[in-house]
C-alpha cells in the first residue's frame, strides 16, 4: 500500500493490519528509520512524533507503527510477546524496503521493549540493519508479567495464556554493530546498568550515552532534546 506523508495506513503482519504513519523528507528515496515504541505505548507518543518530525527534516524517512494490541493495531491471538512483536517489527522492515520512498538503507530506533526488539533485529539481520539506536532498553525482560500491577494491561493485548517467548534477554548479542545506547541514570523502570551490560556485548562502532538525571520516559524536555540530537547524529554518521 502506498503511504502518504503523515497519513495513516496499514502494514500487513501475518494477517492483521498494523496501523502506521510515515514522515517523508523533502527528497526521496532516502534511508528509512523504523521506530519501535515501548511495551504499553503506541506510535502516537509525543516522543516518537517529535523524532519523526526532526529526523524527516534532516533527510530521513521515519516509519512509526503500533505493535499488535497497541494503539490502533489489533492483537495477535495465540502468540507470545516476543514472537508477536518480532513478527511485527520484521513486517515493518519488510514494508519499508518495498516502498518507492526507501533507498534500501534501514535504521532502527526503539524505546524500552522497542529498544530490546530493535537490538535483537540488528543482531539477527546485520545485512539489512545498517544502524540502530536504543533508548532505555532492558537487558532482561523475564520480569514482565500481566499479574503484576504495572503490566496488567497486557491482559487485553494477550487475552489467552500469556507467554514471553524467547529470547528473554540480550545475552546472545555479538553480531550487532553501529549501535547507540541511551539511558537515563534515574530510570525507575529499567536500571541504567542494563545499558552497560548490553554495551559490553556489542561490536564496534558503538556508543553509550548515560544521562545523569533522566527518567525512563526521558520526560524532561532538555534530556529528550539531547537524546534526539544524539540519535540524529548517529544516523547521519552511520545511515546516510
Amino acid at each position: 500500500m502506498e503511504a502518504e506523508n503523515n497519513g495513516n495506513f496499514l502494514i500487513d503482519a501475518g494477517g492483521i493490519g498494523l496501523s502506521a504513519v510515515v514522515h517523508l523528507p523533502g527528497k526521496v528515496p532516502a534511508p528509512v528509520i523504523v521506530c519501535s515504541h515501548g511495551l504499553l505505548s503506541a506510535k502516537e507518543s509525543p516522543k516518537f512524533i517529535a523524532i519523526g518530525e526532526e529526523m524527516s527534516a534532516a533527510g530521513f524517512c521515519v516509519l512509526r507503527f503500533d505493535f499488535s494490541g497497541c494503539g490502533q493495531s489489533p492483537p495477535k491471538p495465540g502468540m507470545s510477546l516476543v514472537e508477536a512483536r518480532t513478527g511485527d517489527l520484521d513486517a515493518a522492515i519488510r514494508f519499508a524496503l518495498e516502498q518507492p520512498w526507501s533507498d534500501g538503507r534501514i535504521g532502527l530506533l526503539g524505546s524500552s521493549l522497542g529498544g530490546f526488539l530493535s537490538l535483537l533485529a540488528a543482531n539477527r539481520r546485520p545485512e539489512i540493519i545498517r544502524a540502530a539506536v536504543s533508548w532505555a532498553a532492558p537487558f532482561d525482560i523475564s520480569d514482565i508479567h500481566p499479574d503484576t500491577e504495572h503490566f496488567g494491561p497486557l491482559r487485553s493485548i494477550f487475552p489467552g495464556d500469556f507467554s514471553l517467548g524467547s529470547p528473554k534477554d540480550l545475552s546472545e548479542l555479538g553480531v550487532a554493530a553501529r549501535i547507540l545506547l541511551i539511558h537515563g541514570q534515574l530510570d525507575e523502570v529499567v536500571p541504567w546498568k542494563d545499558a552497560v551490560r548490553i554495551y559490553e556485548r556489542l561490536n564496534e562502532p558503538k556508543k553509550l550515552l548515560l544521562m545523569r538525571t533522566a527518567d525512563h520516559r526521558v520526560s524532561d524536555e532538555s534530556w529528550r532534546k539531547l537524546a534526539t540530537a544524539a540519535s540524529l547524529e548517529w544516523f547521519l554518521t552511520h545511515l546516510k
